[in-house]
């Protein structure tokens, strides 16, 4: 009868455990499916701020550009000008 009684108990043991680490797991896909969802923002926050970088580096070329004809703008109308002086009326 004792042997039947432990073996009683243990199974009881055994359950118990069971039932506590399906909590666990339960508790764990919870935790990991918060994570995903964070992951998932993160993830969608960076492509935002790569296509933002992407958009300020095309700025950046334009400004360039611009500065280069804005140059070369300032370079004829001064030889524009020199010209226009070196004239006598």
């Amino acid at each position: 009868m004792e042997k039947i009684q432990m073996l009683e108990e243990k199974i009881t043991r055994v359950i118990d455990k069971i039932k506590s680490l399906t909590d666990e797991n339960s508790a764990m896909s919870g935790k990991i499916s918060m994570l995903q969802e964070e992951l998932d923002r993160k993830d969608a926050e960076l492509n935002a701020v790569k296509e933002e970088l992407q958009n300020v580096e095309t700025l950046k070329t334009d400004i360039d550009k611009l500065n280069n004809e804005r140059e070369k703008v300032k370079s004829q109308v001064e030889t524009l000008i020199r010209e226009l002086e070196s004239v006598e009326l």
